[in-house]
């Protein structure tokens, strides 16, 4: 053996479940693998539930009898899936705790689940990044669009503390932020966390754009932070919203 040989040569069954997850076009999958239950649980996203059955089977084919597939796959569609490819390279990591953990291979997925009723108010709760930041929300819809959740008109853009609690939307009718009641059309969206030391811009975005020049624009930002500020850092988290009728 001659140095590097291990590493040259990889481990075949993490390089095969790797390879099955990035087959599943506009999607994101993760898996984790559970020793003291033997279980692989199969984590995120995909465009259409007749994907779910053929990722299920490739990977307990590829595991053997002897580990259980846990299915905790969600649906995001089209185009909502799509634009995770635009806010992926807007140039900020995505938050992950991956490269601390071996047991993780394949895409970093949501971070959670939303889950809101018609009539509900739309708010949800952040933790800020273990750094002084400027934290930008935005809502991306099914129609190609993204709403300014943070900061907008009402919420202004301010430095955070580190790991400090974010409310995002009104929950009542008295408090700060966008006052926003769930309606139809009922589905599957995103909300998207932009983290970043130093402002991105000045002023204020219109409330509601297209999602595609407005990630342009952020690319554009990121990269002009990067070159002015030697000390810049970012990262960015997404939740699926999933919405239905009361």
């Amino acid at each position: 053996m001659q140095p590097g040989d291990a590493v040259a040569e990889g481990n075949p069954l993490r390089d095969g479940v790797a390879g099955i997850l990035s087959a599943v076009p506009c999607s994101r999958l993760q898996v984790a693998f559970v020793p003291e239950t033997a279980t692989l649980q199969v984590r995120g996203h995909l465009p259409e539930d007749g994907l779910r059955s053929p990722v299920l089977a490739a990977l307990q084919a590829q595991m053997g009898a002897d580990i259980t597939v846990s299915d905790q796959m969600r649906l995001l569609p089209r185009p909502q899936c799509g634009a995770l490819a635009g806010i992926s390279d807007v140039g900020l990591p995505q938050s992950t705790d991956q490269i601390t953990n071996p047991l993780l291979v394949g895409n970093d997925a949501h971070a959670r689940v939303l889950d809101y009723s018609g009539g509900e108010r739309l708010f949800f709760d952040l933790t800020a990044p273990d750094y002084p930041a400027y934290v930008y929300v935005d809502y991306f819809d099914a129609g190609g669009a993204v709403l300014h959740l943070s900061p907008n008109e009402l919420v202004p853009l301010a430095e955070t503390a580190p790991k400090s609690a974010l409310r995002v939307g009104a929950k009542e009718a008295g408090d700060p932020g966008l006052q926003i009641n769930v309606g139809p059309p009922y589905g599957q969206e995103i909300a998207v966390a932009f983290a970043a030391s130093h402002p991105l811009y000045e002023g204020l975005r219109p409330l509601s754009e297209p999602a595609e020049p407005y990630l342009e624009f952020l690319r554009s930002q990121v990269a002009a932070a990067r070159a002015e500020h030697a000390d810049f850092k970012g990262e960015w988290v997404y939740f699926l919203i999933t919405t239905h009728a009361p």
